[in-house]
């Protein structure tokens, strides 16, 4: 049998909604200002961007949560779950191999949903070649539909494009449910009032990219320099990797000579070491909390750079954002949620604050319906997998 014509697995329920196993272990960070780098990276999924839509999906939902690791057996699932869902992110590509947990899912028998699969390409023009492993993961995923409708939500037309390729074509094509972290329902018209009153944007959060990319890396010194305003400081905000994020935290020992200059080189090559320490002292910042992030941007005119979830938590803060698309993932996230952006090979003149204004393409109106209409695939798809949504995004979805 096809996995698009897998027949629905029944749902078990208890008190009227199936119990959910959250496929994500740790529900919160907690006070991690005390916690050990290690522990936060695996916390993170060694992307602090993985939070935000963690966060979100969790929030989205009613039904009874208990948070699991990926790698729990299917007698523990079984046990703790009526239905499995994964939060998901760019998996889908050659970069992962995910039999094991393939084996562990069908082993389990339970349905599954996976929210938010993305797929990882250079760009729309190419095809992904996912691992063995991982196209056994996401037939597994297909094959466990627990209610009538697609259960497995991609982050856009791209995506689900490449899951038809490889013959999985029940799926429904959505975005991220971060853009629905903020359910006002006129966030468009707040985010264009904020950014019409600001003129040329003053404070300005830098979503980092990696140290090992060379191709963004004339484009990261600029807005490093535009970040370091002795009027308006901003910040720059790493994600990922494990180099990245120890440097905003200001662990620099027991760093690789090569790690050390390769972070040195990518932001302030021209300052001394001890300088370059410093400056990560005084600029560098890492979020293990969502909220925390989020509060931070309200503080900021525009977050700018080439990672979406940097970018895109500050239109949840009524902040406007500007993603430097990188690659297939930040486009189809970004032409999918409303977040504007500019791919990196448009960027062809020095930038400013008034380059970057111009570089901004954004029409509330057009914003707010588009978010209206996702929001309500988003909850039709959460009703038609046994997920109660939460009543504000159900309010947003009319």
């Amino acid at each position: 049998m096809s996995e698009s014509l897998a027949e629905a697995r029944p749902l078990r329920r208890q008190g009227g909604m199936p119990r959910v196993g959250f496929l994500w272990k740790y529900p919160s960070t907690g006070l991690y200002a005390n916690v050990p780098f290690d522990h936060l990276f695996t916390a993170s999924g060694h992307n602090t961007g993985n939070l935000a839509f963690v966060h979100a999906i969790a929030s989205q939902i009613r039904n009874p949560v208990t948070f699991l690791g990926w790698s729990s057996p299917a007698e523990l699932l079984r046990r703790e779950a009526d239905l499995l869902v994964i939060p998901c992110a760019n998996q889908l590509g050659g970069h992962t191999n995910y039999g094991a947990m393939a084996e562990n899912l069908e082993k389990s028998g339970l349905p599954i949903v996976a929210i938010g699969l993305g797929a990882q390409a250079a760009s729309y023009d190419e095809d992904v070649a996912p691992t063995e492993g991982t196209l056994r993961w996401v037939r597994a995923i297909a094959a466990a539909r627990g209610g009538q409708g697609a259960n497995i939500y991609t982050r856009g037309p791209y995506t689900t494009g490449q899951l038809e390729k490889l013959g999985i074509g029940d799926v429904l094509s959505g975005g991220c449910p971060s853009c629905f972290l903020n359910t006002a329902a006129d966030l468009g018209q707040q985010i264009h009032a904020h950014w019409s009153q600001a003129g040329l944007p003053r404070a300005l959060s830098v979503a980092a990219g990696h140290q090992a990319w060379m191709a963004t890396r004339e484009v990261e010194h600029q807005l490093i320099t535009l970040m370091m305003d002795p009027i308006a400081p901003g910040q720059y905000v790493v994600q990922s990797m494990a180099e990245m994020l120890k440097m905003a935290r200001g662990i620099f020992e027991g760093m690789s000579e090569h790690a050390l200059r390769g972070l040195h080189n990518h932001t302030v090559p021209h300052y001394s070491f001890e300088e370059f320490k410093a400056w990560s002292r005084s600029y560098a910042r890492a979020y293990f909390d969502v909220p925390a992030w989020m509060d931070s941007l309200r503080r900021h005119d525009l977050a700018v750079g080439t990672r979406y979830h940097g970018v895109a938590l500050a239109l949840q803060v009524g902040r406007m954002g500007l993603t430097i698309a990188i690659d297939s993932r930040t486009r189809e996230l970004c032409e999918n949620t409303g977040v504007p952006f500019i791919e990196l090979g448009q960027i062809s003149g020095p930038l400013t604050r008034a380059s970057l204004r111009r570089m901004v393409r954004f029409d509330p109106g057009a914003y707010d319906a588009q978010r209206r209409v996702a929001a309500g695939r988003y909850v039709e798809f959460l009703h038609d997998n046994g997920l109660e949504p939460a009543s504000d995004l159900a309010k947003l979805a009319g």
